[in-house]
């Protein structure tokens, strides 16, 4: 609730135009997914209408994750809201030879010109679109 009254009075609309809109209705209605799912989808669109420079940044950062094509077996990812401004890795193998494999595509993605880019949203700094 708190969320959408910050929308209403920032945007100068009422909670019910921000929960009527087509983007939450859609959510909302959505027949391919649970009650539970829908609700959660629905927050989450709330929170990404309250906080859209850090929704920008999320979205930012999972794309250049998804540009370093890593395996399967590599998941890099980021705390919800960005918290701590730190970089999860883990990977997972089941040889020496797989354990191996996996620092060796982590360190390529490391030196990645979207690694630096990951870290520099992290701490908050602009990056240059191409």
């Amino acid at each position: 609730m708190d969320w959408l009254e910050e929308i209403a009075l920032r945007d100068r609309i009422e909670i019910n135009a921000v929960l009527s809109s087509k983007t939450i209705d859609d959510l909302k209605t959505d027949p391919r997914r649970g009650r539970a799912d829908r609700l959660k989808r629905v927050k989450e669109q709330i929170r990404r209408l309250r906080y859209p420079r850090l929704a920008a940044a999320e979205e930012e950062i999972r794309t250049r994750i998804q540009a370093l094509k890593l395996q399967p077996e590599i998941r890099l990812s980021v705390p919800a809201g960005l918290e701590g401004g730190r970089l999860q890795v883990e990977f997972s193998a089941a040889s020496a030879a797989e354990l191996r494999d996996a620092a060796n595509r982590l360190a390529r993605a490391a030196a990645a010109p979207q690694a630096a880019e990951i870290f520099a949203l992290l701490a908050g700094q602009p990056v240059d679109e191409k």
